[in-house]
């Protein structure tokens, strides 16, 4: 890994002037403030909506290996969700912690001490959200009905370090997907941006609470509900052209839709559905990566016979389009 030396906030001020449009290459995010440090390029942007929640977005051309330290620009006491809908990352917490942030895997976050350092893998491109929440404002929008869940996160110790790592459905990635779209622009854009980030955490925070609740857990799976969710989970990645449902997996277990679900969730993090969502784009993303084949080929190769639905699909998990994804690769 490269080490560069300098701070996110450094970069921030010593291009802050430089002119908006240049030198980031096939990235789309046009907002925000140049980010440039050795091996990355890209743009950053805060958005503080004036009620407490706060919208980061960025879009990072990393060329090479990068490390970089983020000094905290939130005074102690708040909780955020935290997205990569593309690319790969890895942080150190001041408390020693590591943890990953991928496509598949978004956080839940509080992180008070300054010392969180950030390791980029070189030869992608990163797209990541993240909305922050001060604890006043989150607790005047739950009023007394708090989740008991978000308990860790809700301390007034101004040293606290909570990260837990949470599945990302289907309909949270829309969400993010939406933030970098063409239409979050316009004379509107801070009303939309801001509609999209409370909703954002607030499906966050449902998923969270359901991942984490404190109520009747579910029974424990048999043998054979074991045995169902290996050949269920085999069917899905043996063979992801074929046309497969939640309910003809279920059917076939001899279980219900939702404890078919609630395995999947216990085993995968995910529902079912999203599931197999996510293996279907996976080999979609690598298979535009070799740039060996063209978006029909790509989507047949992964269960659509239509290539509009494979295209709004993959829009919708990784903010770009199939096209976009294989000119960025070079074809």
């Amino acid at each position: 890994m490269q080490e560069t030396g300098q701070s996110v906030d450094d970069a921030f001020d010593m291009f802050s002037d430089r002119d908006s449009a240049g030198g980031i290459g096939e990235l789309r995010l046009a907002d925000g403030e140049l980010f440039e440090l050795p091996g990355v390029t890209g743009r950053l942007e805060r958005i503080d909506f004036g009620n407490g929640i706060c919208l980061h977005r960025a879009e990072l051309n990393v060329r090479e290996d990068s490390r970089f330290d983020v000094q905290n620009a939130l005074p102690p006491g708040w909780l955020a969700g935290s997205v990569n809908i593309l690319g790969d990352l890895d942080f150190d917490c001041p408390d020693g912690s590591k943890h990953t942030m991928s496509p598949e895997i978004g956080l839940m976050m509080r992180v008070d001490r300054p010392g969180t350092r950030y390791f980029l893998p070189g030869g992608q491109v990163i797209r990541h959200a993240g909305v922050t929440i001060g604890l006043d404002a989150l607790r005047a929008k739950f009023g007394d009905d708090l989740p008991a869940a978000l308990d860790p996160y809700l301390s007034d110790d101004q040293s606290v370090i909570e990260v837990r790592a949470l599945g990302l459905n289907n309909k949270i990635r829309s969400i993010v997907s939406a933030m970098f779209s063409a239409q979050a622009t316009g004379v509107g854009r801070k009303f939309k941006l801001e509609g999209l980030s409370t909703l954002f955490l607030a499906e966050m925070i449902d998923a969270y609470c359901l991942l984490h609740h404190d109520g009747e857990k579910a029974p424990e799976p048999s043998v054979l509900e074991k045995t169902v969710i290996e050949d269920a989970i085999a069917k899905i990645t043996g063979d992801l052209v074929a046309a497969v449902s939640v309910a003809q997996l279920a059917d076939a277990g001899g279980m219900t839709e939702s404890r078919l679900n609630s395995l999947f969730k216990r085993e995968t993090g995910k529902s079912c559905a999203d599931f197999i969502r996510s293996k279907r784009m996976e080999r979609a993303r690598e298979l535009l990566a070799s740039r060996d084949f063209t978006v029909k080929q790509v989507a047949a190769a992964v269960g659509f016979n239509h290539v509009s639905n494979f295209s709004r699909s993959y829009r919708d998990w990784y903010g770009e389009s199939p096209a976009q994804a294989l000119k960025r690769n070079g074809a």
